[in-house]
């Protein structure tokens, strides 16, 4: 508990902004009570604590108050978050409050590219992919950044996203050399290391305690059915480690709770599918969603009863957000983990997580991000680069400044790049992919077909498909319904929802090798692989 004095003492450094984050509690969170003198001083930070214990507010606040209080005007502070749906549902959740202040906020995704660029909000949330083009496309309106908040910073770090993010912001202290950094997590196990890769001289915040679990093994979906009704639990999510084992999943608790109680939630599935997942669970007092990790991080999808794990999460952080999701109302987190011979998996890491031991990651900066941001910053810079100034950005992020030499030759080689008298200029080529947006991201393009309820002439998600399957016209499971496909273009499935028995639709699978993996020489390409 926070004392009464240092509460008064909060309320006063917060005296423009308490009333509208803080009053309905009266009280700070020990998690804020540490972080907010920090915040409001522009020393750089990482904030280490449980889920759903206030970390957005101990940042937001404090930088809203000092743009009060300073008088700053323009684009202040960037909120990045690892997906879209997380960057919707922080705008949804903020917006009431960052407009009783009279200040903006906004969102720029992929899916809201439009920024008012000749009246910027004072507050961007977004993504490291769209960074990378306001970066690109508008360096000016970062001139007045004062505070780059890394939301979820655990699920980005050790990735290539988290390696393109690292050197935007080296990007972004050509722009603006004194901002402060904020990353957030509930879940990092070496934060030291982690903040050094962000920011310099980052103060390490760090609050412990999390709630008590009860954890019951079982075989069957079925038996999780049972023991909800025995012990009254209402609201679920299930997790599964892949969208095809979410969609046939899905199949099976549609069976046991009833179809309209269930939905699902995964990055195949079109934005407006999720989004309404998501108000289900969150308005509905009985309600089953079925998911990948998509709902692992934060996106607000109200108070949940249990957790259900299809399969062992990939690591001690991954179950630790998993669980956490739950029995924020109760204090106590019920988990049910469907076990085959994996039991003793669950074991590990339900032991694991009793002791908060997160697994050590090692790191390996992952090198086609070199190759993605040479393309980035030679589109931004049409009159060309001079090779050092190129080279600088990578200084302290690979480990020899000859990989980056090579990597440059390589691509001059094949005419990814061209060289004139002193300096390097993008080839048309990559002209033509910054000018379709396509140089910004390192992630894979899924490929596959759009699926489109004729009835309702909605879009349902995005889905691989046989061609087997389309030519016979054989029904398949999506977003946890039986679908028959009418008719089907090149990139377009038309479908009507029908009441039979299918199987699950194939999705794109995601990978941890970079969209511009294919540009390295060839034996850094089978070095990365041995990794």
């Amino acid at each position: 508990m926070i004392a009464r004095n240092e509460t008064l003492r909060m309320k006063r450094s917060l005296r423009r902004t308490w009333h509208t984050f803080f009053v309905r509690f009266g009280r700070l969170l020990p998690i804020q009570a540490a972080a907010i003198p920090v915040v409001l001083a522009g020393r750089n930070a990482t904030l280490v604590s449980p889920t759903a214990s206030g970390k957005t507010e101990a940042v937001i606040a404090p930088l809203c108050e000092r743009i009060l209080t300073e008088g700053i005007e323009g684009l202040s502070v960037l909120y990045i978050t690892p997906t879209r749906a997380l960057a919707n549902d922080l705008y949804d959740r903020l917006n009431d409050q960052i407009r009783q202040l009279h200040l903006q906020i906004d969102v720029k995704t992929g899916d809201r590219p439009t920024l008012n660029w000749k009246n910027l909000p004072d507050i961007v949330v977004t993504t490291p992919e769209s960074f990378d083009s306001m970066l690109c496309r508008h360096p000016e309106a970062l001139a007045s950044i004062e505070a780059v908040v890394l939301d979820e910073i655990h699920f980005l770090d050790g990735t290539y996203r988290g390696d393109q993010l690292r050197l935007l912001l080296k990007r972004l202290r050509h722009i603006r050399r004194d901002f402060s950094v904020y990353a957030l997590s509930a879940t990092v196990s070496n934060p030291e290391e982690v903040a050094a890769r962000y920011a310099p001289d980052c103060e390490i915040i760090q609050v412990a305690g999390r709630r008590a679990f009860r954890e019951s093994y079982v075989q069957a979906l079925e038996e999780v059915a049972e023991c909800a009704e025995k012990e009254g639990l209402n609201k679920f999510l299930i997790f599964c480690n892949s969208r095809k084992r979410t969609e046939t999943l899905a199949v099976e608790a549609k069976r046991l709770w009833g179809p309209g109680r269930v939905v699902v939630h995964h990055g195949s599935l079109h934005k407006k599918e999720r989004t309404e997942a998501e108000e289900t669970m969150k308005s509905a007092r009985r309600a089953v969603c079925v998911s990948t990790m998509t709902l692992e991080l934060g996106i607000d999808i109200g108070d949940i009863d249990g957790v259900v794990l299809a399969d062992p999460p990939y690591d001690t952080a991954s179950f630790i957000q998993r669980i956490g999701r739950a029995g924020r109302r109760t204090g106590e987190i019920r988990i049910f983990a469907i076990c085959d011979d994996n039991r003793e998996v669950f074991e590990d890491l339900v032991a694991a997580a009793r002791s908060n031991l997160l697994d050590e990651r090692v790191y390996h900066e992952d090198l086609s991000v070199v190759v993605q941001q040479i393309f980035s910053i030679l589109y931004a810079n049409p009159s060309g680069v001079e090779p050092a100034a190129l080279m600088e950005i990578f200084e302290g992020f690979v480990s020899e400044q000859a990989q980056v030499e090579r990597i440059i030759d390589h691509l001059r080689e094949h005419d990814h790049i061209v060289q004139k008298v002193d300096r390097l200029y993008a080839s048309e080529s990559v002209m033509n992919l910054g000018d379709r947006g396509k140089i910004h991201s390192n992630i894979t393009d899924s490929i596959g077909v759009l699926v489109i309820d004729s009835r309702r002439n909605r879009e349902i998600g995005e889905i691989v498909l046989p061609t087997k399957i389309i030519q016979g016209m054989r029904p398949f499971v999506l977003a946890g319904r039986v679908w028959s496909i009418e008719r089907a273009t090149r990139q377009r499935l038309y479908v009507r929802q029908i009441h039979a028995s299918a199987a699950p639709a194939e999705f794109h699978q995601s990978t941890s090798v970079g969209a511009y993996f294919d540009y390295l020489p060839e034996d850094m390409q089978r070095k990365d692989l041995c990794r």
